[in-house]
């Protein structure tokens, strides 16, 4: 093995040091809850992310794998070895790698990326997989990573070139007594044909074994893989299969995958990609992949699905889990992440869900939808690895629990989803990882998050829900990743980001500070350890097995009440007893202590302990401020751990801080009033004498409530109120006074006790400053002994009002209220009291009054002035003195002459009037109002001074007359006088159009939806009068948005989008709209036409906390269009927000300083979106100062060309909607200069000017070469052009000139027909040369008579019918008799039965009856019947027909089959045929389509036969691109044109010698010492490479040893053409299924690949020069065309006379027309009446039994050999005939497989031909029994000894051997069995055949 080109360094005890976070706390200080928990972590290289994580469950060691490295750690985090992996030179398209064979790729130094980390325990290594070099692996030993092997040659050790290090996955299968298996699951990256998406492979014990990493089984057709299919990728070209999570588990191994998929959305027909997440499921012993099932999971929560999965966990159920979900504690649970919807792999949502699956579930609904397809039900359901749906096939099996497939109804897919158990879910953070675990019956689980966070889940929370008890930030940027790992105690947690791995607690218990909070936690780990006074596990606590030393519940938590509960500050060493609940013993003693006060020791008298209150010195003094106490913990302390363990609250209380009666007796402690002294005490002893004493607050002195107290102002006036307890004032105490703050300024009245429940302030008067409040309520206070207040409580206040403040008219102050007693006075004109109005003078009105109405009303607005003629106008008057009630105004108002009648609703006594017009006469045009106060005498009437007008209203015009459905169309109707009257109503018809504003000349509304699309009328009513014109608004269609584009904007919107749609021109402010996160953003459209408008983007609302480098899709896109609501959302927009432009600053200064004209270069990123279509710019403007400067832009720079500008300026960028300024740049001027610069600038610029001269001669030089290259591109570009057109003309040309040539040549050639008994077997028992059925019986001679005496009997009993069916039907039902032994046994019955095909008719006939009962008993849709070969008697209906249609055969359709079949070999040889690949130039097939250009001339050689060196020499046609082989074949067809293929020598024992002139003869061979090998290819010999002219003379001659030429003989004989069909056929992949692309396998041991005319193009080895010789490849499919078009007639041919009853004088064979008549009958018997199921069966039984079979095959019927190419060309017409015996209509599509396009046109035709023939089938009449026996007897008479009847009875016999019981069986229990004896008769054959009688 050769050397690797790696530098391995192993670098030993490299030690980081690491943040040390120490993860054990200790009891007495546990940290603050406000630090951020500090743990051990880990971080790498600065470039190298870390990738996967494992930890050694022996040891305790981790293992990381990163890029270009793989650490060892200790289980703290310190580095014990490292190894390198990378980096290396290497190119992914480079396969094999460079390290096998060169590689023509330009290589650079790429990273290896860690994908897969598994430790192998039973071998003690790490098996660590990279990306370099296809995804090599190394196998570390675990102790020091030393390598043990590397395996790197073969095809099998290339895993993937994916570079991701998440979609790989591997589970280990261990086996103890022999070598473990490893199931591999990959992603592909799109090359399919390289490396299986999943497979298993052996590990070898010897790491450097060559078998290491080998498939466990492979052959030609199978092995333990599966690759996806090329033809996926037509349908999804970025297919590939993500691989989440792996596992084994039973006997099965299971893998969770992301893969893409096409689905329609509901209501859509297109179909979109979606991310499926699904299970794939494998049997650990399956080498076949049979058993590969695959089941869609996912999960929802109210209503939201998640179904993208993020990360996955096997772990048990626990015990309290189980029970909820039923099923047992150690049954295996899959702990889920998934992210929501299904739209987006990379970037996926936020919402995600924790989701779990029960494993058995799965497992029973794989059993179940195994049962499903093995009746037969539904299809296989696996899109991406079957292109088409294959149905399911049934038979007959148990399908118990692990079943692992067979070779049929596999793979297989359920498409049902199973949906998983949600139980937490997270709308911010997204959960990105998980693992999970079981403590103490408890099952929790650890998810990490996106910002790397680290939640704590308890999944059986209470009441059944799941509870996240706790989250940590563990990473400083997250997200976390998927691998996470237990400790080996399972006390501490692995995780890592991509740059930090961190250990992290599994339980932090020690922040809990108080029993409550730790129990109240929900971590199951937590409990109270009680004299600790700490939270922690149980097994950390000092005798927690002791009673009540460990509390694990709340209700286990101790409670402590005391009593007394309070004393008074002034009590001192008061006795207090403590009740204890839930304490253990305390022996050891306890101490009291009152927080900081004092410590005392306790008594303990069995659960009471007795303590003490502190002494004098020690209690606090009570602060006023503080209220009335102060609480202190009283807690106890144990001696024995000096910890504090319980405590409860002590109160303090402090009475004296009480200054009124009422707030000290309701104080809740034993507070007293003194009375008299106007104290609060808690001592009642203090007070002077008892009746002073007031516990009650009732006992207090205090004030009662009283209606409003009102004192005028300036009035003298006493103020009595009512009280109760009034205490007497004592000898040497003050009185009573009361206080009155007015506007801030105290006034003390002297009061008057009149006893203990009255007092009354003296007559003093009050006054107020201002005239802006008419009453002004005053705060009132009664004391006694200057400061003693009498409490009180109601609040009471004094009011003082002034009459005159606000009320300026009569009206108003009679409105006020009575109690004040105002009055108007009328000659000052006043609002007054009534002792203040002068009697004599004046009068003084008062509301109550007979004399109360108030004279001189007046008008001081009226509003509106104008209104219609017809009445109905609100018109509303204001003024002064307008009466005092209703009734005075009610029927007394006019407005210019015409009553108006007043509502109540508008009447505001004495202030305003609303009345409703009536109608005015013609001749009334203006006038005053004019109204009268309940009297109409000259002082009770006012007139207004304003004019009212009547008008006349009329309407000219409205803008715009149409609008959408919908409404919201702002319209504006134009006229005059549209401003009179109060209320105005619009109608369009019957649909109201929403008043907005109005003015004289215009009214604006906007319309409401209409329910059709109709011209309305326009009608407009202000008040009554109707304005009548002809005006119509049209209600149009709603506008519709067709398509937007571009679908992107930045997140700051204002980029330009252009909309098209319908009936856009209807909307005047159309806007578009976003909406994100709950906000909405609007922009404005401009409407262009009606078909088209633009839009500048709305900005998206994100959040401060937003990343801002992620792409963003808002929940809302849509438009609003007036009112139409179906726009405002758009469903099928994806309109994406790419992140906004980010400028940087041009430094910290913010100044950029430049030379004139240089460019200003703003750096950034994200200045380019990243649209997936391709190239997308913003607009961006860039000033300097005022100037704009022309831009150009990158990804992330703009460049500014700078304006012609000095000096300094602002820069500013603008795009789309923001602004960014980097700084200010300052452009310095030039400066003068001094003499010697002036020189040096001199002899500088002569310098630069001979410089100058000298590029321009290069520079010259340059664009003449530059010039050419353009000019040869231009050439390249007009040839292909030419050759593009040439090829169209060339195909042509061929069509119409290659039939004429072809039907001509063809004519002449007999046909050479095999014999009847060659046909029959080569149908009968394809692909068996020397059947036993043609030979005698080969019996030793001693048993001989024994045997044919035994077979006689056999036979006879093979003549029973009842035997017969019996035995058939018991084989059938067997479980191991396969498919092959069913075609076998029809077969061999069919032989035995030649001589007698009435029986057989009958036989058969019986069999196909029962088929047709099953197949409608298992619910099969009745077209199955017949499909496909799965009974006895499908193939004996095959055989059947072949013997009967043999003459039809010979007689008929023999002719048109050979000519399509020579037709066919004459056309394809026509050009070149690949003689490796098999393509060609002719084809029908697209697969076998040479997609190339291949230059050939046609060569005429004159050739000597073989045969007869005299007779004339044969000219042969050949190409000079032919191989040597493909001459050979060719003259031997020219030359032996009339003999049998198998009489003909074979062109692999002959050699072309060619003849020159000289005398000179030359061997030529496929392969000899001259073939150019170039690059590992080696090209076959053609006739060009030998410079072979025109008219050559060869000959053929029998094989030579050597020649001067000839190759060793070890490859002499790889040159034969079958032999690289061969190759084709079966390399690269195990089963045409699986993958359809040959791949051309090198030699291992010379690594050189053959090829002929093309290089496989999977291996990309053309390189770029080759580019120039290339056209687009589908070009070439025009030349099926022309294949198709020369062949035409001889496909009609044969299909005509296939199906017509009458041909060419030739009858319709009697089988054709009995059998389909048995099957109408049938049809008829069963009630079918369905034509499609009868036309169906009809078409199962012969042209897909029989002739399909024929066509594909015509080497059944005659003696020639078929080559690949002619045969996908037979495929293709036989897929024609297919489709055209078919009822169902095939749907074409430019997507659709070439075959079926190419006869698309041609397939109706030919199905008209097929009804046509079913039709004049049944038409014709019915053959007799007799007739039909006659025909049959004759039949078996021209056939008798075909066949050797002994032998095939004696094949029939090894079944009987095989099965004789379950035979025996039902013979013993039939009753005509019975009868017949047929059971004894069976065993007397059995006795005789048997070896040992």
């Amino acid at each position: 093995m050769k050397a690797m080109p790696w530098n391995w360094t192993c670098l030993l005890s490299h030690l980081l040091v690491v943040g040390m976070g120490s993860s054990t706390l200790l009891p007495r200080q546990p940290p603050q809850l406000s630090q951020k928990p500090s743990f051990v972590t880990f971080r790498g290289e600065p470039a190298e992310g870390f990738n996967h994580l494992v930890v050694d469950e022996r040891t305790g060691h981790i293992y990381l794998g990163a890029v270009n490295r793989i650490y060892k750690l200790s289980s703290d985090l310190k580095v014990l070895v490292t190894h390198q992996t990378g980096p290396d030179e290497d190119n992914p398209k480079c396969y094999p790698p460079r390290i096998v064979q060169t590689c023509n790729e330009p290589l650079a130094s790429t990273n290896n990326v860690n994908k897969m980390l598994l430790i192998d325990y039973k071998e003690n290594r790490l098996i660590a997989c990279g990306s370099l070099y296809q995804g090599i692996c190394k196998l570390l030993r675990l102790e020091d990573l030393f390598k043990l092997g590397e395996p790197f040659h073969k095809k099998e050790h290339y895993l993937s070139g994916v570079n991701e290090s998440g979609s790989v996955f591997g589970v280990i299968v261990s086996y103890s007594n022999f070598d473990d298996k490893l199931f591999i699951a990959t992603a592909v990256d799109g090359k399919p044909e390289y490396f299986p998406t999943i497979s298993s492979r052996k590990l070898t014990k010897n790491s450097e074994a060559d078998g290491m990493f080998a498939y466990v089984f492979h052959d030609e057709f199978v092995a333990s893989m599966i690759k996806i299919p090329s033809d996926t990728f037509t349908v999804i070209p970025d297919f590939d299969i993500y691989y989440v999570y792996g596992f084994s588990s039973g006997n099965f191994v299971y893998f969770l995958t992301l893969q893409p998929e096409m689905v329609s959305p509901p209501g859509s027909t297109t179909k979109e990609q979606v991310y499926t997440s699904k299970l794939v499921r494998l049997c650990k012993e399956d080498t076949a992949f049979n058993s590969y099932v695959e089941v869609p999971i996912g999960c929802e929560r109210n209503g939201v699905e998640y179904r993208l999965l993020q990360a996955a966990y096997l772990s048990k159920a626990g015990a309290v889990l189980g029970r909820t979900l039923g099923v047992r504690p150690d049954d295996d649970l899959l702990f889920t992440v998934f992210s929501k919807g299904q739209k987006r792999k990379m970037k996926s949502l936020d919402e995600s869900a924790l989701c779990i699956f029960i494993l058995k579930q799965i497992n029973d609904r794989i059993k179940d939808r195994l049962q499903s397809c093995y009746r037969g039900e539904g299809t296989l359901d696996l899109a991406w690895l079957k292109v088409k749906d294959i149905p399911c096939s049934s038979a007959l099996l148990t399908i118990d629990d692990n079943f692992c497939g067979l070779d049929m109804n596999a793979p297989l897919g359920v498409s049902e989803m199973v949906r998983g158990i949600p139980v937490f879910t997270e709308d911010r953070d997204r959960m990105t990882s998980v693992i999970a675990y079981v403590y103490k019956n408890h099952s929790l689980a650890f998810v990490g998050t996106k910002s790397g966070k680290l939640k704590k889940i308890r999944v059986d929370g209470p009441k059944g829900n799941a509870l996240q008890y706790e989250t940590v930030q563990v990473v400083d940027s997250g997200p976390v990743l998927r691998d996470m790992a237990f400790s080996k105690d399972h006390e501490q947690l692995y995780i890592m980001s991509e740059r930090q791995l961190t250990r992290v607690p599994v339980e932090s218990c020690g922040q809990y500070r108080s029993c409550g909070e730790c129990l109240g936690s929900g971590d199951p780990h937590c409990g109270w350890c009680v004299l600790h006074n700490t939270c922690t596990r149980k097994e950390r606590c000092e005798r927690s097995r002791e009673p009540r030393r460990f509390a694990s519940e709340m209700k286990q938590c101790v409670r402590l009440t005391v009593h007394p509960n309070n004393i008074s500050v002034s009590q001192y060493n008061v006795l207090l007893v403590l009740e204890t609940y839930n304490v253990p013993e305390l022996s050891a003693g306890v101490n009291c202590t009152f927080e900081d006060l004092s410590e005392m020791d306790g008594l303990v008298i069995g659960n009471q302990i007795q303590c003490y209150s502190p002494a004098a010195k020690e209690v606090p003094r009570i602060i006023t401020e503080n209220g009335d106490h102060h609480v202190v913990q009283l807690q106890l302390k144990s001696k024995e751990t000096g910890m504090t363990f319980a405590s409860t609250s002590f109160v303090f209380y402090n009475c004296s801080v009480h200054n009124s009666c009422l707030s000290c007796v309701e104080s809740p402690y034993r507070c007293h009033w003194c009375k008299y002294r106007h104290v609060c005490t808690h001592d009642p002893n203090t007070c002077s004498f008892q009746e002073g004493r007031v516990k009650l607050p009732e006992d207090c002195p205090q004030l009662l409530r009283v209606d409003k107290i009102l004192v005028p102002v300036e009035v003298i006036k006493p103020i009595t109120l009512k009280a109760k307890n009034l205490p007497q004032p004592q000898s040497g105490q003050r009185g009573y006074e009361c206080i009155l703050n007015i506007q801030g300024i105290e006034q003390r009245v002297p009061a008057l006790r009149f006893n203990s429940s009255s007092v009354q302030c003296q007559n003093t008067s009050y006054s107020y400053e201002g005239m802006e409040i008419n009453n002004l309520p005053v705060e009132l206070t009664v004391v006694w002994n200057g400061h003693f207040n009498i409490d009180n409580p109601a609040q009471n206040k004094v009011y003082l009002y002034k009459c005159g403040a606000m009320r300026e008219s009569c009206g108003l102050c009679l409105k006020a209220d009575p109690d004040f007693e105002c009055g108007w006075c009328q000659s000052p004109g006043q609002c007054t009291l009534r002792q203040h109005c002068p009697a004599h003078e004046s009068r003084w009105l008062e509301l109550s009054g007979a004399n109360s109405k108030c004279t001189n009303p007046r008008i001081t607005e009226i509003i509106p002035v104008t209104g219609p003629r017809e009445g109905g106008t609100k018109v509303t008057i204001r003024g002064e003195n307008l009466g005092l009630e209703f009734r005075d105004i009610a029927s007394h108002v006019k407005v210019a002459g015409v009553e108006c009648s007043p509502l109540v609703d508008g009447y505001i006594p004495a202030e305003q009037i609303v009345c409703e017009m009536g109608e005015a006469k013609p001749s009334q045009h203006a006038g005053f109002v004019e109204i009268c106060v309940a009297v109409c005498r000259p002082e009770f009437m006012a007139r207004s001074s304003q004019l009212y007008y009547f008008m006349t209203l009329t309407l000219a015009d409205l803008k715009p007359n149409r609008g959408p459905m919908s409404g919201g169309t702002q319209v504006t109707i134009t006229g005059t006088n549209l401003n009179a009257g109060s209320n105005v109503v619009v109608m369009f018809g019957s649909q109201p159009c929403l008043f907005h504003r109005r003015s004289p000349s215009y009214i604006i509304c906007n319309t409401t939806s209409s329910e059709e699309v109709l011209d309305m009328k326009v009608t407009v009513q202000v008040d009554r009068a109707r304005i009548r014109q002809d005006l119509v608004f049209q209600y149009v269609e709603d506008p519709t948005i067709v398509r937007i584009e571009p679908e992107w904007s930045i997140v700051s919107g204002n980029t330009p989008i252009a909309v098209w749609g319908t009936h856009l021109d209807l909307i005047q402010n159309p806007q578009i709209r976003a909406k994100h996160g709950g906000k909405e953003h609007i922009n404005i459209c401009e409407v262009l036409n009606a078909t088209e408008m633009t839009c500048q983007a709305p900005a998206l609302a994100l959040g401060p906390d937003h990343q801002s480098d992620l792409t963003e899709r808002p929940e809302e896109f849509g438009f609003i269009l007036d009112n139409v609501q179906s726009l405002l959302i758009l469903n099928k927009t994806n309109f994406t927000y790419y992140p906004n432009p980010v400028f940087e600053a041009f430094s910290p200064s913010g100044i950029l300083e430049l030379k004139p004209g240089t460019p200003i270069i703003l750096k950034g990123k994200n200045l380019i979106p990243p649209v997936a279509g391709g190239n997308v710019k913003l607009n961006y403007t860039v000033l300097v100062g005022e100037k704009p400067c022309t831009v150009t832009v990158s990804d992330v720079q703009l460049l500014c060309e700078s304006p012609n500008l000095i000096g300094r300026h602002k820069v500013m960028a603008r795009v789309g909607g923001m602004e960014y300024s980097p700084g200010m740049v300052y452009i310095a001027p030039d400066s003068p200069l001094s003499l010697p610069a002036i020189v040096s600038i001199a002899v500088a610029g002569g310098l630069l000017i001979i410089f100058i001269v000298a590029v321009l001669i290069a520079y010259k030089r340059k664009s003449r070469e530059s010039d050419l290259t353009l000019k040869r591109l231009q050439m390249q570009m007009d040839n292909l052009e030419s050759r593009v057109a040439l090829e169209c003309k060339e195909a042509f040309a061929e069509l119409q000139t290659d039939i004429h040539e072809l039907t001509s040549d063809l004519d002449g050639a007999g046909i050479p027909f095999l014999d009847y008994r060659t046909y029959t077997m080569r149908v009968l028992f394809p692909g068996i040369e020397d059947h036993p059925v043609l030979r005698d019986l080969e019996v030793p001679g001693y048993r001989q008579e024994r045997v044919e005496k035994g077979l006689k009997l056999f036979a006879q009993l093979i003549n029973n019918k009842v035997f017969l069916l019996s035995f058939i039907r018991t084989l059938e039902s067997q479980r191991s008799f396969s498919m092959r032994d069913r075609g076998n046994v029809a077969s061999l019955i069919m032989t035995v039965l030649q001589s007698k095909l009435e029986y057989a008719t009958d036989v058969l006939k019986q069999l196909l009856a029962d088929l047709i009962d099953k197949n409608l008993e298992s619910k099969n849709h009745p077209k199955l019947l017949l499909r496909r070969t799965e009974s006895v008697a499908e193939k004996m209906l095959t055989n059947w027909f072949t013997f009967l249609l043999y003459k039809f055969l010979k007689e008929c359709a023999g002719e048109p089959l050979f000519s399509l079949f020579c037709a066919i070999k004459q056309q394809m040889e026509k050009g070149p045929i690949d003689a490796i690949t098999g393509e060609a130039r002719y084809s029908l097939s697209e697969d076998k389509l040479i997609r190339q250009q291949i230059e050939y001339k046609t060569l005429v050689l004159s050739c000597v036969s073989p045969d007869n060196v005299n007779s004339p020499e044969v000219p042969v046609k050949i190409l000079n691109c032919d191989t040597i082989t493909q001459v050979k074949e060719k003259i031997l067809d020219a030359i032996f044109k009339n003999v049998p293929c198998s009489h003909r020598p074979k062109a692999a024992d002959m050699d072309l010698e060619w003849r020159q002139g000289s005398g000179a003869r030359m061997i030529l061979q496929d392969e000899d010492i001259t073939t150019k090998i170039e690059n590992d290819w080696k090209r076959l010999n053609t006739v060009a490479h030998y410079q072979v002219p025109d008219g050559s003379v060869v000959a053929l001659v029998s094989k030579q040893v050597t020649a001067y030429n000839a190759v060793n003989n070890s490859t002499v004989s790889r040159t034969s053409a079958s032999k690289y069909e061969n190759m084709i056929r079966y390399t690269g992949s195990p089963d045409s299924l699986r993958s359809r692309t040959p791949m051309i396998t090198p030699d291992l041991e010379s690594g050189v690949k053959l090829w002929h005319l093309v290089k496989n193009h999977e291996h990309g080895d053309q390189k770029e020069g080759d580019r120039g010789s290339k056209m687009v490849s589908e070009i070439y499919l025009t030349r099926l065309l022309a294949t198709k078009g020369t062949l035409q007639k001889f496909v009609d041919d044969l299909f005509e006379t296939i199906f017509s009853t009458a041909h060419r004088g030739s009858a319709l064979p009697l089988a054709i027309k009995y059998m389909f008549d048995f099957l109408d009958e049938q049809a008829d018997k069963h009630g079918i009446h369905d034509p499609h199921v009868r036309h169906t069966w009809k078409s199962n039984c012969l042209p897909l039994r029989f002739w399909v079979n024929m066509i594909k095959n015509p080497q059944f019927v005659f003696d020639i050999h078929k080559n690949s190419i002619t045969d996908a060309c037979l495929s293709v017409v036989a897929q024609t005939f297919m489709d055209s015996c078919s009822t169902s209509e095939h749907r074409l599509g430019k997507d659709s497989p070439s075959n079926k396009l190419l006869y698309a046109k041609d397939i109706p035709s030919y199905k008209n031909w097929v009804e046509r023939y079913y039709s004049d089938i049944g038409k014709m009449p019915a053959i007799s029994d007799q007739d039909m026996n006659a025909y049959l007897a004759e039949q078996s008479r021209m056939h008798m000894n075909e066949f050797n009847t002994m032998s095939a009875l004696s094949e029939i016999f090894s079944y009987v051997g095989k099965y004789s019981e379950e035979i025996l069986g039902p013979l013993d229990h039939d009753d005509q069995c019975g009868k017949q004896k047929l059971a004894y008769k069976l065993e007397q054959v059995i006795t005789l055949m048997s070896l040992d009688s």
